[in-house]
């Protein structure tokens, strides 16, 4: 697959949840042939978020938001994916009936979202947006949600009011936050912020069994729920 950067990807497809995904062959590959593209005097733009291809991967955090979302009455919930890469929590979401909206700014996820969706005959709507800068714009353009998912998005240390306010912007009266976190450190400091913006917050585990993780080794996902006092 041709990266709308001008470089291939190599790719692969795994099985998760019944549903048969097309990711990247190799992260740390598709990172080499990106510094390469780019070359030794520009090395920084290979890291960046809108280069990088961290979205090409299925993380342990995207399938354990997607195996608690199993266990929820979703049809005709209106939800909103943000970070979405690959979108497995999405194509879940839709296949229980919900109607979803993935959100993402990196430029080649629809051409994953594409050939996933056609290889799977789910198909859902696609919005670039990066959740972190463009609320007031989204708010306009989306509307308001039953439900806001993301997987491992609390990676930057950022203000945690901040974050906290950006989600709970896209939410209906009564809505819920639900994200799933891989033990990151800042994970307390979002807690703590949406506590004081009035949500608790109900903490459950998933088990990522070892042949979805990437060192082959079962993995716990945190899973919060955050819904108004």
């Amino acid at each position: 697959m041709k990266s709308n950067h001008g470089f291939n990807y190599n790719l692969k497809t795994i099985s998760v949840l019944d549903f048969e995904m097309t990711t990247l062959r190799d992260l740390d590959e598709s990172i080499d042939t990106l510094c390469e593209f780019f070359g030794e005097d520009d090395q920084d733009n290979s890291l960046k978020e809108e280069y990088c291809p961290y979205f090409g991967v299925l993380w342990e955090a995207g399938i354990g938001l997607s195996q608690h979302l199993t266990q929820l009455d979703l049809k005709n919930k209106k939800i909103l994916e943000i970070g979405c890469g690959l979108a497995l929590p999405s194509f879940l979401v839709t296949r229980s009936g919900g109607d979803v909206v993935a959100t993402d700014f990196h430029k080649d996820v629809p051409l994953f979202l594409e050939l996933n969706q056609k290889n799977n005959n789910i198909f859902f709507p696609y919005k670039v947006m990066n959740w972190r800068n463009e609320i007031d714009r989204a708010k306009t353009d989306l509307g308001l949600f039953d439900l806001v998912i993301g997987s491992d998005i609390l990676y930057e240390s950022q203000h945690p009011m901040q974050v906290a306010k950006a989600l709970i912007t896209f939410l209906k009266p009564g809505g819920k936050i639900i994200l799933s976190d891989p033990g990151r450190a800042y994970i307390q400091k979002f807690i703590s912020a949406m506590n004081e913006c009035g949500y608790k917050e109900i903490f459950t585990t998933q088990i990522v069994s070892a042949g979805l993780t990437q060192k082959q080794k079962s993995r716990d996902i945190f899973i919060f729920e955050f819904q108004i006092k």
